[in-house]
């Protein structure tokens, strides 16, 4: 009782602080990205953001690949000289997943062009690699910063990055190159966030550059093989899940339901995930210390599950609200997003209280148990979406099916997530 109330006093001021710091980096990040989409809607067909969509799709499930998610591990050891090694091995990871990336593109560049669709603008698959590269190492330097609580920079990063790729964007639709699309300008915010996140983390990596070892990363390789091992493969197939419905509706409905989808999962997404992130970054920090030392996960868990239920309701009312009125925003072209936004709502109002405590998986090692339900969960959808399409010919259909799924797995997970943290007794990393 005494641990646990020495670590409720201490964090409770923490925790708002470094909350509130990612919450306003990422406030600002995303209200620039949406004050310029009803201008990016206007210059850029429906098409061109499902380009613009299934390229990110195809960017985030290879950056899984690129980091094998060892960049979780570097908050979980208690001294800094191992979370150093464990930083390094992730970058050095990155470096070499990304050459690979790069020669297998400079081989198979037709070959890829042709798989993703986009044979108009096959000069820009070289993008991929550098994409992957810049994603990868936003992601190792976040956590970096994380671990060090310097959670304004993360911030710094954010907004760096929305302020450039919006700006980019619009350039590039005002101009002659408008044919090339979205995507550069979300290479060129990547770009800029990789490099102020440099600039702002170096000092830190320096000081304990004398630390890292090739003998003390294979240790730490070993010490942490279920990350790789499970993390990875749980990683990749609940962003496959998540990204599923913009590669199926790519290829059975076309570009245009493909990017009008991008639209209506940005709009009821991005609300939500502003806070979520923030909270979710705090939380493995707080959540690993307080398990290292002994305290209730259990009770952590509950309060924090109760305050992401009344924030979600906050959240997601006036997403519901405003969805009737999007046509009056994004144009009369993009109709369809209030409808699809509607249909998603459930779903997403469940994942919010589930991704932000997700980190309670790799905390507690349960990783095995997560990626069978996931494995699940991934085959039950790609059936969802191809029924709506084989049998009823609806997009509708699909999505109803897609997010009823989704729902009755979110529910099965949380259950899990309680039932795991009340039976957490000893740290599994000591």
């Amino acid at each position: 009782m005494q641990i646990q109330f020495y670590f409720k006093e201490k964090f409770k001021h923490k925790f708002v602080k470094n909350f509130l710091t990612l919450l306003s980096g990422s406030v600002i990040g995303q209200l620039i990205v949406f004050l310029t989409i009803p201008i990016l809607t206007r210059m850029f067909s429906e098409e061109t953001f499902g380009i613009f969509a299934l390229f990110s799709s195809t960017v985030i499930l290879l950056k899984i690949l690129a980091t094998l998610n060892f960049e979780l591990a570097i908050i979980l050891p208690k001294r800094d000289k191992d979370a150093i090694n464990i930083f390094t091995f992730n970058i050095i990871l990155i470096f070499l997943f990304s050459l690979l990336l790069l020669l297998l593109v400079f081989i198979f560049k037709n070959n890829l062009a042709s798989l993703l669709k986009i044979e108009q603008l096959s000069g820009f698959i070289y993008l991929i690699p550098l994409s992957v590269f810049l994603m990868g190492n936003i992601s190792a330097l976040e956590y970096w910063n994380n671990r060090n609580n310097k959670f304004k920079n993360i911030s710094a990063g954010t907004i760096s990055k929305s302020a450039s790729m919006s700006l980019f964007q619009i350039i590039t639709g005002a101009s002659s190159f408008k044919s090339v699309g979205l995507i550069p300008g979300m290479v060129a915010g990547q770009f800029f966030n990789f490099i102020i996140l440099i600039k702002l983390s170096l000092k830190s990596v320096l000081i304990l550059k004398n630390q890292i070892s090739l003998k003390r990363m294979l240790y730490l390789i070993s010490r942490y093989k279920d990350i790789p091992l499970f993390n990875t493969m749980l990683t990749f197939i609940n962003n496959l899940s998540n990204e599923l419905p913009v590669i199926l509706i790519s290829k059975y409905f076309g570009f245009g339901p493909a990017g009008i989808y991008g639209l209506a999962v940005k709009v009821a997404k991005t609300p939500p995930g502003i806070i979520g992130q923030s909270i979710s970054l705090v939380f493995f920090n707080e959540a690993s210390i307080i398990y290292n030392n002994g305290g209730n996960l259990y009770l952590l868990l509950k309060k924090m599950l109760n305050k992401l239920f009344l924030l979600a309701l906050a959240i997601f009312i006036p997403i519901f609200i405003i969805s009737f009125y999007l046509d009056y925003i994004f144009g009369e072209n993009w109709k369809k997003t209030g409808l699809y936004v509607r249909i998603l709502i459930p779903l997403l109002f469940l994942s919010f209280l589930i991704s932000p405590v997700s980190s309670i998986i790799t905390i507690l090692n349960k990783q095995k148990t997560i990626l069978l339900i996931d494995v699940f969960k991934l085959i039950s959808r790609f059936i969802a979406i191809y029924v709506g399409y084989r049998i009823f010919n609806s997009i509708i259909v699909s999505l109803s099916l897609f997010s009823g799924i989704g729902i009755v797995f979110n529910v099965l997970i949380l259950i899990y997530f309680f039932k795991i943290s009340k039976q957490s007794k000893f740290n599994v990393y000591n």
